[in-house]
């Protein structure tokens, strides 16, 4: 399992957040159908830890 994998599952973000290395930065992909509380937090929690390596987008 990848430190991004550990990550999501420590904080119970892999039922609604991927993940997929890029060229020097990990992209993580939340899904929408998730409140906006959740993906509010997702994006804190993903920006906190991985700050300018994360690329994040909603789908």
């Amino acid at each position: 399992m990848t430190t991004e994998q550990t990550f999501l599952i420590t904080y119970g973000l892999h039922n609604f957040v991927s993940h997929s290395p890029g060229h020097g930065q990990n992209a993580f992909v939340i899904l929408r159908r998730e409140g906006l509380d959740m993906v509010r937090h997702a994006t804190s929690l993903i920006q906190g830890s991985y700050g300018d390596r994360a690329d994040i987008r909603l789908v």
